[in-house]
């Protein structure tokens, strides 16, 4: 978790330190030096996250079941943050990035909360 927060940092820095632009993307949004070494954090700490999600994969697929309407409003949600965020460095909606990325950093952080807290899959069905 320290990784992506050192990540989102980085990326959070300041235009005046983020040093040249090497990818121009959309005006407004560009791919700089700072970025480039900020995505070293930040794939690194999303790798050990995802990685414990597939992990628990089975208590989440069961708490899904149990609650389908939130688990398709999570869904939901999620995909349109993240199209959001994806939406917004090639389009003219410059600031939507952020909403996009705090839906789905929330939808993110609420699903490794119910992956804790799920209770471990006993039995071998």
């Amino acid at each position: 978790m320290a990784a992506v927060a050192a990540g989102i940092a980085l990326l959070a820095a300041p235009s005046a330190i983020e040093g040249p632009v090497l990818v121009s993307i959309s005006p407004g949004h560009a791919l700089s030096v700072l970025d480039t070494v900020a995505l070293i954090p930040l794939l690194a700490g999303m790798s050990f996250l995802y990685a414990g999600l597939w992990h628990r994969r089975a208590p989440l697929y069961r708490t899904a079941l149990e609650r389908p309407g939130v688990a398709v409003t999570a869904v939901f949600a999620a995909g349109f943050g993240l199209g959001l965020l994806i939406a917004s460095a090639f389009s003219a909606f410059f600031w939507w990035w952020a909403v996009g990325a705090l839906i789905f950093g929330v939808v993110l952080l609420a699903v490794v909360i119910a992956a804790d807290s799920a209770p471990p899959h006993s039995g071998a069905g």
